[in-house]
């Protein structure tokens, strides 16, 4: 008889575990809260324009990576689908200079080395773990909070490669790592693009998913990437049931024998997957007391463990002109503005055209993101409880950023229309999100990564998937764990 599973949550780690669940043989149904899934990988039309809140690169884009099968496998990529490979990881603007960190690594190298002599040992140093970390992927085969120390170790050993730039700046913060450096214009490129407490081993690793090409945009963006999957999941079976968010958990004797949603209907299953945020599932419905013992840890220490969000404002260009500006992601210095209290000096901002499907020459997007942290979103929270102070906020803070990117870019001016405003808060609402974070925990200094087990001790038929579960999270830990809370659910003979 085949075995019912009903995975709550339709994002990427939903639509990745339904995926591979129907060609294990269960009967999935998924349960999405809003009207559409995709989670936090979405998009959405103002005005004729489309903003695409999720996919600023995908990792897994070169056929020889692991995460490639995947990506594969649920609809992702295809043959058919193309692939856009942006010149830089980001560049930056400032008094009269264009500076990159391009993909082509000898081509930045060169750059950089050209600006700042003074600093050539240092650079060389900074590109050599670059280099390094082109070797690092996410396991694709076992979850690491499940390997035994023989998987473990071989776990490492792929990455050997990456031993020094873990040396060199795996205890070190942004702030700690723009401090070797002597030049002021290198000092700038390094020091505004992720936040000062920032992991400076993570600015080092993202930069190597360029270098390495294994960071692309597909065809479609978010929305395209997420259609194709659903495309997928319905066509081996699959069925989503939408306006499905989960009111109550009923367990009983250490088996879930129902779940209740806000809708007024029960779930019936053999089986579940919690594939959204599992604070509310510990927090407000099981109890703290089923918490994997690493989840409760990163959690109870926010000093060490923090959500990542963001601010952001997105732009239509109201001209079919082709403007000349920058491709993809640049910062720039630029006249102080606040935001949640805090005090910002330079701006960043992203040109999304280089996918005419869904940005057109007279349609094309720029989108700022002000990276913050979890006491931000308590700041917006507040804000929230009087909805007209939190508009009135959002749209304070957009004017601003506007005027100084028509500062920035002369060109702009009068060209530019608001399209959509975003805070944490509206990650929060929109996937009851922690601390209104798009991606998880990224580890701060003094503290260790933490792996989740996607299974929970005192439950039988309940199993975990999602960016959570493995810090930094983002697309392709959302998608892996989707695949492994499968490889659970089968190993548990369920």
């Amino acid at each position: 008889m085949t075995k019912t599973l009903a995975i709550i949550g339709g994002g990427i780690s939903g639509l990745t575990a339904g995926i591979y669940a129907l060609q294990a043989g269960y009967d999935t149904t998924i349960y999405e809260k809003n009207s559409m899934v995709g989670g936090e990988c979405t998009g959405w039309n103002r005005q004729g324009y489309h903003i695409d809140n999720c996919v600023h690169f995908l990792l897994g884009c070169n056929e020889e990576d692991p995460l490639n099968k995947i990506w594969k496998n649920t609809g992702v990529l295809s043959d058919g689908i193309k692939l856009y490979r942006e010149p830089y990881f980001y560049c930056m603007e400032m008094n009269g200079k264009k500076i990159h960190l391009w993909r082509d690594i000898e081509k930045a190298r060169n750059e950089l080395f050209s600006i700042a002599p003074e600093d050539e040992k240092e650079l060389a140093l900074f590109f050599q773990c670059v280099k390094g970390c082109e070797c690092i992927q996410p396991p694709c085969e076992i979850s690491p909070a499940h390997m035994n120390p023989f998987q473990y170790m071989k776990m490492g050993m792929s990455m050997k490669n990456a031993l020094k730039a873990n040396k060199e700046y795996g205890k070190q913060t942004m702030s700690e790592f723009v401090s070797r450096f002597k030049n002021p214009y290198i000092k700038a490129l390094f020091g505004n693009y992720f936040n000062n407490n920032f992991s400076a081993l993570t600015f080092v690793t993202s930069y190597a998913f360029y270098t390495s090409n294994t960071a692309a945009i597909p065809e479609g963006g978010s929305t395209g990437m997420v259609s194709r999957m659903i495309q997928r999941f319905t066509t081996l079976g699959g069925r989503i049931n939408y306006s499905s968010e989960v009111k109550e958990v009923v367990i009983d004797r250490g088996h879930i024998r129902a779940i209740i949603l806000k809708n007024g209907k029960d779930i019936n299953a053999d089986n579940y997957i919690w594939a959204a945020d599992p604070y509310p599932l510990f927090h407000d419905m099981i109890g703290m007391k089923f918490m994997d013992p690493n989840l409760k840890y990163m959690y109870d220490n926010p000093a060490g463990y923090e959500a990542n969000t963001g601010y952001q404002a997105a732009f239509g260009i109201t001209t079919n002109e082709r403007l000349e500006l920058p491709e993809g992601s640049v910062i720039f210095p630029c006249e102080e503005y606040i935001i949640a209290k805090k005090r910002y000096s330079f701006c960043g901002m992203r040109l999304y055209d280089c996918d005419e499907g869904l940005f057109p020459v007279n349609k094309r997007v720029i989108q700022c993101n002000i990276l913050q942290n979890a006491d931000d979103f308590d700041y917006w929270a507040e804000l929230y409880n009087d909805k007209a102070v939190y508009e009135s906020e959002k749209m304070r803070i957009a004017k601003e950023l506007k005027e100084r990117l028509e500062m920035q870019y002369p060109q702009l001016a009068n060209k530019l229309v608001l399209l959509s405003t975003y805070s944490p808060v509206t990650f929060n609402k929109w996937c009851n999100a922690y601390k209104g974070g798009y991606m998880s925990f990224n580890v701060l200094k003094g503290f260790k990564s933490k792996y989740v087990k996607n299974t929970i001790e005192g439950i039988d038929n309940l199993f975990l998937a999602g960016q959570w579960l493995q810090n930094s999270g983002g697309l392709p830990i959302a998608a892996v764990e989707g695949k492994f809370a499968i490889a659970a659910l089968i190993k548990a003979g369920r």
